[in-house]
C-alpha cells in the first residue's frame, strides 16, 4: 500500500508542477513574444489564461457544493428515522 502512495504522490506532484511551469509561461512569458515565434503554438490565445482557471474554480465550488448538500441531506434523513 506505501508504494501505491508515493507513485500517487509523485504523479500528482508532478502534474502540478508541469501546470504551475505551463501556466507561469503562459501568462509572464508569452505575452511578450512576436506572433511569428514557434513557442506561440504551444500555447492557447491569452484569453484562456483567465477562461480556464475560472471554469475550473467554478466547477471546483459547484462540486463542494453538491457534496456538501448530499451529505447534509442524508444526515437529515438519518436523524429523522
Amino acid at each position: 500500500m506505501g508504494s501505491t502512495d508515493r507513485i500517487f504522490g509523485a504523479t500528482a506532484v508532478s502534474a502540478a508542477l508541469f501546470i504551475f511551469v505551463y501556466y507561469s509561461t503562459w501568462t509572464f512569458v508569452v505575452p511578450f513574444l512576436s506572433e511569428d515565434s514557434s513557442l506561440q503554438k504551444y500555447f492557447l490565445p491569452h484569453e484562456y489564461a483567465i477562461y480556464l482557471p475560472a471554469a475550473v474554480l467554478v466547477a471546483g465550488v459547484s462540486l463542494i457544493t453538491a457534496f456538501f448538500v448530499k451529505t447534509t441531506s442524508q444526515s437529515k434523513n438519518k436523524k429523522a428515522k
